[in-house]
C-alpha cells in the first residue's frame, strides 16, 4: 500500500464496540468485502444492511441468497473490474443506493435479528414436537 501511495487513504478501526461500528458503517456510502474464498453466511454484509448501506459483493457462497433475501445490494460476477464497475453503479446513482439500504435495513431487522432468528427456532421446534415427520 505504501508503495502505491495510498497508505494516507486508508483507516484501520480494529475491534470496533457496537455503538462505533453502527456509526461507522453508517457513514459508508457503500460497503463490499470482496471476498476471494467461498463465505457461508456473510455476517459483515448483514450488519451494514441492517445500518442502511447498501452492499457490493461477490456473486459467491451466501452472498446471492442474502442480497436475493433482502433487497439491500448487488453481486457482482469476475474481477476487480466487475467489482469497480459495480461500485460505480450504485455511487453515480444516489437513489438507487438509498432504496437499496432502505430496503436491506428493513430486511435485516425483519429477517435476521435476534428476535427473528429466536422466532424461526421456536416455531422448528414446536413443529418438531408436533409432528417429528416433517422435521426429518
Amino acid at each position: 500500500m505504501n508503495q502505491s501511495g495510498h497508505s494516507s487513504d486508508v483507516e484501520f478501526f480494529p475491534n470496533l464496540d457496537r455503538a462505533n461500528k453502527v456509526q461507522f458503517l453508517q457513514s459508508l456510502s457503500v460497503f463490499s468485502v470482496p471476498a476471494r474464498c467461498t463465505e457461508a453466511f456473510g455476517l459483515y454484509a448483514i450488519e451494514a444492511m441492517a445500518a442502511g448501506v447498501p452492499v457490493v459483493q461477490p456473486h459467491t457462497g451466501a452472498f446471492p441468497e442474502i442480497i436475493e433475501t433482502t433487497g439491500g445490494g448487488i453481486t457482482y460476477e469476475g474481477d476487480s473490474k466487475a467489482l469497480a464497475g459495480a461500485l460505480e453503479g450504485l455511487l453515480s446513482n444516489p437513489e438507487r443506493a438509498l432504496s437499496l439500504g432502505q430496503a436491506g435495513s428493513r430486511a435485516a431487522l425483519e429477517k435476521f435479528s435476534a428476535e427473528a432468528m429466536a422466532r424461526t427456532v421456536l416455531d422448528f421446534c414446536q413443529e418438531a414436537v408436533s409432528d417429528p415427520a416433517t422435521v426429518a
